[in-house]
């Protein structure tokens, strides 16, 4: 992928923290795409890798920190809280005024599905995969497959081969998918025909 005009531009301005600002918010910072209408809180405490993919209309809540790995892609309306109200409060109800910062990591080469909230505290870690409408309440090892509400260890990716084509840095990126390719796979059909 070639550097854009825009990035060029960027790149000349001598002021590194606004120079990441502008990447950050202007769809330029270094092989990351974020969707329409993505929605970034206290983004100074949001860290980055590289070639991460963001849908649209998703809401990062960084007042705890939130960490993304590179080559992770998430999903339309994603949804990541780094903080919860008091609850315990001995003097107001529901909830007094303040806050309990968690940080909320998420691993390199990790899959988060469309509508998956994420809550305050939680570690997913390298590979896994979240399955779409999930509400991940609970940390997530490495290269498990986790969906449901609360989201539950469905089973594990093959940990071998997933470690073989990282070490070999074949990792999905935007230079690398010239063109999308389907499968078709029509599952609903050898259903009915089975007897």
């Amino acid at each position: 992928m070639g550097l854009r005009i825009k990035d060029l531009l960027i790149a000349l301005i001598p002021i590194k923290k606004f120079r990441q600002y502008l990447k950050l918010y202007h769809g330029t910072y270094p092989y990351t795409v974020m969707g329409k209408n993505v929605k970034i809180g206290t983004p100074k405490n949001l860290k980055l890798g590289k070639y991460i993919f963001i849908g649209d209309n998703a809401r990062l809540s960084c007042e705890g920190g939130l960490e993304i790995g590179s080559h992770t892609k998430i999903g339309v309306d994603f949804l990541v809280l780094t903080s919860n109200h008091n609850y315990q409060s001995e003097k107001l109800l529901p909830y007094d005024e303040y806050d309990y910062k968690q940080k909320v990591s998420i691993g390199k080469n990790c899959w988060i599905g469309a509508r998956v909230t994420i809550c305050p505290g939680v570690k997913i870690e390298d590979g896994a995969i979240v399955g779409a409408g999930s509400v991940v309440t609970k940390s997530v090892p490495k290269c498990a497959i986790v969906a449901g509400n609360p989201a539950k260890i469905i089973k594990f990716r093959n940990i071998d081969l997933y470690n073989k084509l990282d070490n070999e840095n074949r990792n999905i990126n935007f230079d690398n998918i010239k063109e999308k390719k389907w499968l078709e796979v029509n599952l609903f059909k050898e259903f009915l025909t089975k007897e």
